[in-house]
């Protein structure tokens, strides 16, 4: 995928998309860190068939083309419709490529990492697994009468009690706090404590329950390899039997949650066997295997009674991952549970229609026909030397291989001729791109020339205003002079007489 720059969008568009509406505000505020949005530029994949990329990706802007192995279009998503609130082609291997048609906007994701934080979104067991017994029983008997310890070897029985370690708390002690990574299976020998979860940062802690001597907690975490879930606060002081992660994998869940591959869980159900499909509504509509049950892992605890005991499930997810955490809670609770291991694949349809795309399969079809017809035609051969039916045979033999060798020829041509005009069309929708930019900045820069012509304008009309008034002023200055000048001269003469006067004045 060629991605041109990274952009922002409204977090309000990504609380829309499957399965991301189904998280808490808090878990999608981290779920939101870790998307990146990107652009991809008219022509480029956002992906291509055959790939493992392990990513969801949702079209937020633009339009993209869905192309098959045959490389032609088989359908589009456009943004802002419905089916684009859901990843795109989000099988794995890919069985479509997807190409940009126009510039899009898209926000992906690991696909793991999304599904890591559904189930511990969606665990709300508050890691919490109540054992019935009576108060005088120790806590040794309390853990084997549970239905998990039923389903294990005795041997596995004896490893596990063997590396159970014993922990001592103090009242107000934190055992597990919600948000932290998985490490122990904890099981209450002495004493009390209570869990509590906070919904989103800020807000004040709920009591979900009050756990004593024989109960256990910290499997969720560890089954689905998420975070904790929720915390739980010793409020008085006692002493705690726990199991390392490692060691809970190895003798519980591993023990507990059988998996199965897809064409195992097909036969099953033939049998009898019943999908539970445990991921969001939203994404069960999406697609989903037929005459499944949904049942999101969020709602499992409030549903389970639903199900019954003589009856073997098949769990399914997108990746496994919330499979595996409903699974180790069912087979908890004594039901007979598989998970149907590396998530659900392309539909069965699906793979039906990815097989017609293989282009040997005509050459076969038409080799099978030629030698039923080559079986016919020899059967009424005349025995002993090449009749006329031999040599019509092998002429037809002949041609037919000729039909074969410039059918193959024709369908490489065709695929080299799509790769072209796929190619040519990316280079054209890029251009038309470019084209549409200049275009834009023509107009641009047309208003701006525009403008600058009307200041000029202005500033010529202000020029000749101030040359004209220049001219007045000038000619009422020459005027003024022009009388300072004259009444000059007439001062000079009368002072020219005066001056004579004076001077016949003295002569006399």
């Amino acid at each position: 995928m060629h991605s041109a720059k990274k952009v922002t969008i409204d977090q309000n568009i990504l609380q829309e998309l499957v399965p991301l509406n189904a998280l808490s505000p808090e878990r999608f505020r981290e779920v939101s860190e870790k998307i990146i949005i990107e652009e991809v530029t008219a022509g480029n994949y956002l992906f291509r068939n055959g790939d493992r990329d392990n990513q969801s990706i949702y079209l937020l802007e633009g339009k993209v083309n869905l192309i098959d192995g045959f490389r032609k279009v088989t359908g589009e998503i456009e943004a802002g419709m419905d089916m684009s609130r859901y990843a795109i082609a989000n099988q794995q291997p890919r069985h479509l490529s997807a190409r940009a048609v126009k510039r899009c906007v898209i926000a992906r994701i690991d696909s793991g990492l999304l599904d890591v934080f559904l189930t511990w979104d969606q665990s709300n067991s508050a890691e919490v697994v109540e054992i019935g017994a009576d108060d005088n029983q120790d806590w040794m008997t309390r853990i084997l009468q549970t239905e998990a310890f039923k389903n294990i070897p005795p041997a596995m029985i004896q490893s596990l009690l063997i590396r159970m370690q014993s922990y001592p708390v103090k009242a107000g002690e934190v055992v597990i706090r919600q948000g932290n990574p998985g490490d122990y299976f904890y099981t209450i020998h002495e004493g009390r404590c209570a869990v509590t979860r906070e919904d989103s940062r800020f807000a004040e802690a709920q009591f979900l329950a009050e756990l004593g001597s024989g109960d256990s907690f910290g499997e969720d975490a560890l089954v689905s390899d998420a975070k904790r879930n929720a915390t739980v606060t010793m409020l008085t002081n006692g002493l705690l039997m726990r199991l390392a992660k490692e060691d809970f994998i190895e003798l519980l869940k591993n023990q507990l949650v059988k998996h199965v591959d897809y064409e195992q869980a097909a036969a099953m159900v033939d049998e009898g066997a019943v999908w539970v499909d445990v991921r969001t509504a939203d994404e069960y509509d999406c697609g989903s295997f037929e005459d499944s049950a949904n049942i999101p892992l969020s709602d499992l605890r409030d549903e389970m009674f639903e199900l019954v005991f003589n009856t073997k499930y098949i769990i399914c997810c997108d990746t496994g991952r919330r499979s595996e955490s409903a699974g180790f809670l069912l087979s908890h609770k004594g039901f007979d549970v598989y998970v149907l291991e590396g998530g659900i694949p392309a539909t069965s349809s699906e793979l039906a229609y990815e097989d017609t795309w293989d282009t040997d399969k005509p050459a076969e079809k038409l080799t099978d026909t030629d030698s039923s017809s080559q079986a016919v035609v020899e059967s009424e051969a005349v025995p002993g030397g090449f009749s006329a039916q031999d040599e019509e045979l092998a002429s037809l033999r002949a041609e037919n291989e000729k039909l074969l060798a410039e059918m193959n020829e024709n369908q490489l041509a065709e695929t080299r001729l799509m790769e072209q005009i796929e190619q040519q069309r990316g280079e054209l929708c890029e251009l038309a791109e470019k084209l549409s930019s200049l275009h834009a900045q023509v107009q641009s820069d047309t208003v701006e020339m525009q403008l600058l012509q009307d200041q000029y304008t202005a500033l010529q009309e202000q020029h000749a205003e101030v040359v004209d008034a220049h001219k007045l002023e000038l000619e009422q200055l020459y005027k003024e002079l022009s009388e300072s000048q004259s009444q000059a001269e007439t001062t000079r003469e009368e002072y020219a007489v005066l001056e004579l006067t004076a001077a016949s004045g003295q002569a006399t």
